[in-house]
């Protein structure tokens, strides 16, 4: 049942778009921190998290940067944390054929993985999946909401292709799904760790791109 991101059509559609030289949006944790600690502000991480565990569909790209990297400023993030819960939906979702008595069960280890890893992309597809095939699109709607916000704040911070302009990531699963939405396949598992980054190498491609960069500075500091 394992298949491509939901997002992953839009993503690729970009990909012509790198030889445009864009203006990305690398995060800046001094400035992430002030604004996700001030009470006051909407911008207080809390308050930022209760309206994402809700489905808000009015949370901004911004909210959203706030969000993803200033996850890993909160005591709870653990970019390496091993999960039972992860490995029993992994075990269900790479069978030939999911069964619709096993739905309710990819629901509940997916939602017991995604609160201890809540941007997890890889868990927040099969979810929507399951929902879609039980007839509730109105909550798919907005996990795939989620899910392309996701894509979409990590793709704002780099096209991957040098050291300057590496994908910023928290997770390595996450420099992976990231190869997922984006259409490309990890050439042979190769990866290189250099300094404060991650280099893949992908399959061949139209594009002529040996591998992706990932800027992993956030889970170093961890």
């Amino acid at each position: 049942m394992t298949r491509y991101f939901i997002g992953a059509i839009l993503i690729l559609s970009t990909l012509s778009a790198f030889a445009q030289k864009p203006t990305f949006s690398q995060p800046n944790y001094k400035k992430i921190n002030k604004a996700i600690n001030k009470e006051s502000s909407s911008t207080f991480y809390p308050k930022l998290m209760k309206r994402f565990l809700a489905n808000d569909t009015t949370l901004s790209p911004a909210e959203y940067h706030l969000l993803y990297f200033g996850y890993s400023l909160q005591p709870q993030y653990s970019p390496n944390a091993d999960l039972a819960s992860a490995d029993s939906l992994m075990a269900l979702i790479h069978k030939e054929q999911l069964a619709p008595a096993q739905y309710d069960l990819v629901i509940k280890y997916a939602n017991s993985t995604l609160e201890n890893r809540p941007f997890d992309m890889r868990y927040l597809d099969p979810l929507i999946y399951v929902y879609r095939m039980q007839g509730n699109n109105t909550l798919a709607d907005k996990l795939e909401f989620k899910l392309g916000r996701i894509i979409e704040t990590l793709f704002s911070t780099g096209d991957g292709l040098t050291k300057e302009t590496a994908f910023h990531v928290i997770s390595v699963e996450h420099e992976y799904d990231l190869l997922r939405a984006l259409g490309f396949g990890n050439a042979g598992g190769q990866s290189l760790t250099i300094g404060q980054y991650d280099f893949l190498k992908v399959e061949a491609n139209d594009y002529g791109i040996e591998g992706m960069y990932f800027n992993i500075s956030a889970m170093q500091k961890k």
